[in-house]
């Protein structure tokens, strides 16, 4: 069942710039290669720059349309994106004439998919960026290291870094019942989709918009949420009685794990958080386990689900997780 109610208003704020630019040369005499990264709509958007420190003009050339190539490893130093591949480029010569001071500027993105077409959610990798010049008017080769650029990108920490804040406000809003923070979070078009059992049902999951989630705990209707696992029972109950099952069902405000990005509980239903949001950001509040007997087997854990809406970070799923049968 698809409800769609309301219109809400803007909230948190959103961290876009990356904390970790290259080293820049500014020596005189000098070429300078710097990179700095942002995180948006689930992509890394490079800004790549290439100054003139010389003291005189220099003409730059550049023997076909690429004029710089990105190559992404991961820890192992195993490439796992290289920005030329499966790209046409110009054969043409390209000339670039620089002024002393003057930068040339490119922006490229990576939207975090691997050679394989995987998806990339985690792990820490090393972003080497080199432009592709010569000095013609020289005939000297710029140096290896006044071409190029070197960021460390930790995946976790970029998705973390972009959404803490916000889903700080959200989790709390959740705990204390706040329907207007909890509404004002929601995503004004998508709205928040409850899903009680990790696997996401875009045909059966119960969505809620913005006014709906204002009136959440005054809605006395019992709807459909889904089944039961284990009986296949129907799971009809008010968004209250809901939430005190599939929502808030333990303190997760104050899990001792939280991950961004990361899946932290497994069960044995099929995980497809990823594949349903995309371009999200997922925050998993998990508790390993409450009762010694069970050897962890009685894990909870509640994912929220952001997706960027102009320029802020808006809640669009509410993913409940435990062990099933």
């Amino acid at each position: 069942m698809l409800r769609i109610l309301g219109i809400g208003i803007l909230a948190a704020a959103l961290f876009l710039t990356a904390s970790h630019p290259s080293a820049v040369n500014q020596a005189p005499g000098a070429f300078a290669a710097a990179a700095d990264y942002e995180f948006k709509d689930g992509q890394i958007i490079f800004n790549i720059t290439f100054a003139n420190n010389h003291s005189a003009a220099k003409r730059l050339l550049f023997s076909s349309g690429q004029q710089y190539e990105i190559i992404i490893t991961n820890e192992a130093g195993e490439e796992v994106y290289r920005y030329s591949d499966d790209r046409f480029f110009t054969m043409a010569l390209v000339f670039k004439n620089l002024t002393p001071g003057e930068t040339l500027t490119w922006q490229e993105a990576w939207d975090l998919t691997n050679k394989v077409g995987e998806k990339l959610r985690s792990g820490k990798y090393t972003a080497a960026i080199r432009v592709l010049a010569a000095a013609q008017d020289s005939g000297a080769e710029i140096p290896d290291e006044q071409l190029t650029a070197v960021l460390e990108l930790d995946l976790t920490e970029i998705a973390k870094t972009a959404i803490k804040e916000t889903a700080d406000t959200v989790i709390a809003a959740l705990r204390d019942k706040d329907t207007e923070i909890i509404a004002d979070n929601a995503h004004p078009d998508k709205g928040v989709r409850f899903t009680p059992y990790t696997y996401v049902s875009v045909e059966q999951d119960l969505v809620f918009n913005q006014e709906a989630m204002r009136d959440f705990f005054n809605d006395e209707n019992q709807y459909l949420w889904g089944y039961y696992d284990g009986t296949g029972w129907e799971i009809r109950l008010t968004p209250a009685e809901y939430y005190n099952r599939f929502v808030y069902s333990h303190d997760f405000a104050n899990t001792p794990q939280i991950g961004y990005n990361e899946v932290l509980g497994f069960g044995n239903m099929m995980e497809n958080q990823f594949e349903v949001y995309p371009d999200a950001v997922i925050v998993e509040y998990y508790f390993p386990g409450f009762d010694p007997q069970y050897e962890g087997m009685d894990w909870k854990s509640l994912r929220l689900v952001f997706e960027q809406y102009e320029g802020s970070w808006k809640l669009v799923g509410v993913i409940h997780n435990e062990w099933t049968i």
